[in-house]
Parts: C-alpha cells; structure tokens; sequence
C-alpha cells in the first residue's frame, strides 16, 4: 500500500507505554536471576553465568526496544495496515467488530472477528491474531481503543453498504 489521501486514520502507539514494558519484563527478569543465584551462600556455576545472562537480557531489551518502538495503525477503506504497510487485513474480511466489555480480548480492547483463519501473530502491546480473531488493545488507552473502533466501525458499514 502506498502513502495516498486515501488514509482515513493513523493510529501510533506512544513509545514511551512500550518502553515502560520492556524495562519492566528486564527489572522481574533479572530480579528472578539474582532471586535464583542468592539461594545458596557458596559461589556456584550458576553465578559465574549470572553477568552473561543478565548482558544477553540486556541486549535483548535493546532489541526489543528497538523492534516494537514504532508501532500502529494505518486504517482506511482497503482494510487495517502495519505503520510499515503490511497488510493486517482486509476490510471485505471482517465478519463482526465486538466491542462489548464481556467479550475476551486485551485490555482496553476490541475483538474483530474475520471471515477467513489466518496464522498467529502477537505484536505486544498492541495487538493479537489467533484464527479469526483479532484483538486490539493492552497499552492502547480507552481513548484510543474508542477511537479506533469507531473508525473500524464507520468504514465497516460503508463497506458493508458499498457492496
């Protein structure tokens, strides 16, 4: 998909929610590592790796960090896109939106659910896809999780009344 007016909203996750969960998985991570090294008072092999585990979580983090720092919505009436233009799916697609609080979904999210199974993918904090289920939301606030349903919604029933 190329960059058009044709765009009907972008939604970019703030880098700072992303950044505030991974150095939170690094702190319990390396918290269980020095848990796990201090059990026992003599020096055993298990300190010895204790440095390269905690560099190997490090650089990890980095990557992370690095890996999901921008990511987001491209939504217009060809369907739902990756910040990079990969296509998430098509608008033709979508069997339902659910937005009621009693459904299973992420925090603070939706569940669209599609006509057609599609492999699993998770980009954390911002969405997930199992079957034909995909469900938006965990660092998206209420706000945003509003918006963006109302968004799907709109060019959902256009499309529904187009065709």
């Amino acid at each position: 998909m190329e960059k058009k007016e044709t765009d009907y909203a972008r939604y970019e996750l703030p880098g700072h929610r992303i950044k505030i969960l991974g150095l939170t998985i690094f702190a319990l991570l390396a918290f269980l590592i020095v848990s796990l090294s201090r059990l026992e008072k003599n020096i055993l092999i298990l300190d010895m790796l204790l440095i390269p585990i905690i560099v190997v979580l490090g650089l990890w983090l980095k990557r992370f960090l690095n890996r999901y720092s921008k990511i987001g919505f491209l939504i217009n009436e060809l369907g739902m896109f990756n910040l990079d233009e990969s296509l998430i799916f098509k608008m033709d697609e979508i069997e339902r939106i659910d937005v009621s609080p009693y459904t299973f979904k992420s925090a603070n999210g939706f569940i669209i659910l599609l006509k057609t199974k599609s492999s699993f993918k998770f980009i954390p904090g911002l969405y997930w896809r199992l079957g034909n289920r995909i469900s938006i939301g965990g660092l998206v606030s209420k706000n945003e999780s509003k918006f963006l349903s109302t968004t799907l919604l709109e060019l959902y029933e256009q499309n529904l009344t187009k065709n």
